[in-house]
């Protein structure tokens, strides 16, 4: 593994974690403002959405890495040896084929959001929607990466 590739993979990997945690000080800080100050603030729900839905897409990005996506071994395991290898390549191309139809229509969905902004702290929603084809475009690169690394092996963990 090139250290390109491993600064790559775990630069995902902390930011994911730096979005967990920010996500969560936040919703604290919202219920703290809510039951203990009896003033909510009005902006932590918008934050912690944005940084879900790049949580959401990097971690899905970073779960292809890992192949930690829902596979069925107990089925492929009793397939034929040739059959197997086949079947084990429908995972990573089904990916791909999802991870371009998400970058693609995510998109639409960022350029659309340009014109919008979120009620509260006028946050663009093209920043928020930028989660969808930066994940996607990862999750791509991935299960190419797993085609070219490991054709027809195991790609779950």
């Amino acid at each position: 593994m090139t250290p390109l590739r491993k600064i790559l993979d775990s630069g995902l990997e902390w930011i994911c974690i730096a979005l967990l945690a920010v996500i969560t000080v936040d919703l604290f800080l919202g219920v703290c403002s809510r039951y203990v100050l009896r003033s909510t603030f009005v902006w932590y729900d918008e934050v912690a959405r944005a940084f879900f839905m790049w949580l959401v897409f990097l971690g899905a990005a970073v779960a292809v890495r890992k192949g930690a996506h829902f596979s069925l071994h107990l089925l492929v395991d009793m397939m034929p040896p040739r059959l197997k290898s086949a079947v084990l390549l429908v995972a990573p191309l089904t990916i791909v084929v999802f991870s371009v139809t998400l970058v693609s229509l995510g998109w639409d969905l960022m350029l659309h959001g340009a014109s919008q902004s979120t009620a509260v702290m006028g946050m663009p929603m093209s920043w928020v929607y930028a989660s969808m084809p930066v994940g996607g475009s990862f999750m791509a690169i991935y299960a190419v990466l797993l085609l070219i690394e490991r054709p027809g092996e195991e790609t779950a963990v």
